[in-house]
């Protein structure tokens, strides 16, 4: 018997509850104009879940959470198309995932399925009894109840995140370092793209993750008082006034200071910082501009000019076990000799000043050299 409704009308923690209790076997399909799900059971339990959404595809999964590279997940999708075989077993072939963090995933990628339909406002659903896909799944096993009792907490919490981010248009602006103890599954990849420029809708865009999995990973560091969100671009004037130890001549002077010692990343942050928190001052925005400028003639300084060419001083595989961030880590792969600066930023989502003060940090470290054209 199929049965057809409407979350507005039936919960889906009703329905998940009534078709586990019926000891249901079929394909619940759920719609809401823009994203189709399937979540599959047999007898009761639920044994996988399908998604349009291509944010919750398995490959953009595992490199949203840190798990693969980019580079990995295009290898595996290639082999894919020749061999036929499941992703997921492809990754683990290459030694691009363990069995055990694969199987891990596997199962909080189900998860995270359903739980972001709980954050739905209203969707059709229909539920298709007996009929599951042919098509090879791997076997597990949801229980039902504890699925409803997470997806009804992570409704609560979505509300908690709302509170304190109110829209997505929000740029959050930190004040480094992060802290490490809110660091969860995927946060050093979310927060690595915060340049307090762009936008959380951006930073969702950048790295194909949901808004939940960033408002998530935002909303501890905001917690921790490492992170602040300012006003979405375009809105009038008037905004919160920032938190006590985080103004914008607090972080002008930090930024003055990082500057002078050579820690030059962290100045732009906190200068960045300081005009985002405070757009509308002339005073400000100069002060900025001028420490900018002392950052860009000390790399020049250094050779680390448009024109130069940035070529590897070592091998990959000992910059793989090297700390580097993964802004550095982009443009180590770009340094194959083929591209001065000027190009390699126009391949990188950062700013001009960023990929010179990331080149002149590998260059002082001696993991880069330059070259002239």
């Amino acid at each position: 018997m199929s049965i057809t409704g409407n979350l507005k009308t039936m919960e889906l923690s009703e329905l998940l509850q009534w078709l586990a209790g019926a000891m249901k076997t079929g394909t619940l399909v759920v719609e809401n104009g823009q994203v189709t799900k399937q979540i599959f059971f047999r007898d009761g339990m639920i044994i996988s879940t399908a998604s349009t959404d291509r944010r919750e595809h398995l490959g953009a999964f595992l490199v949203t959470y840190g798990l693969i590279s980019e580079e990995e997940l295009t290898q595996a999708i290639r082999m894919q198309e020749s061999n036929k075989m499941l992703l997921g077993k492809i990754l683990s072939t290459i030694g691009a995932i363990s069995e055990q963090d694969l199987d891990r995933m596997l199962r909080m990628k189900a998860e995270e399925t359903i739980y972001d339909v709980f954050s739905w406002r209203e969707g059709a659903f229909r539920f298709l009894d007996r009929q599951l896909p042919s098509t090879n799944m791997v076997p597990m096993a949801l229980d039902v109840a504890a699925v409803v009792l997470e997806g009804m907490h992570r409704f609560d919490e979505w509300r908690r995140i709302r509170e304190r981010i109110p829209s997505v248009d929000c740029v959050p602006v930190s004040l480094p370092p992060f802290d490490e103890r809110a660091m969860t599954d995927g946060a050093p990849r979310i927060l690595a793209q915060i340049n307090d420029d762009r936008t959380i809708a951006e930073i969702c865009k950048l790295t194909n993750t949901t808004e939940f999995h960033v408002g998530r990973i935002l909303i501890r560091q905001i917690e921790a008082g490492r992170l602040k969100v300012v006003k979405p671009r375009g809105a009038p004037a008037a905004a919160e006034k920032p938190p006590e130890g985080l103004s914008s001549d607090a972080l002008l002077a930090a930024g003055k200071a990082a500057a002078g010692r050579g820690d030059l990343d962290n100045a732009l942050r906190y200068l960045r910082a300081a005009r985002a928190l405070d757009p509308e001052t002339r005073r400000i925005a100069t002060e900025v501009e001028k420490v900018e400028d002392s950052v860009r003639a000390k790399v020049e300084t250094a050779g680390v000019v448009p024109a130069s060419v940035p070529v590897l001083a070592r091998t990959l595989e000992e910059l793989t076990q090297l700390k580097i961030s993964p802004q550095e880590g982009f443009l180590l792969t770009r340094f194959n000799g083929a591209y001065d600066l000027q190009s390699i930023v126009k391949m990188s989502s950062m700013p001009p000043l960023d990929v010179q003060v990331a080149v002149w940090k590998l260059l002082q470290a001696g993991h880069v050299r330059l070259e002239k054209r």
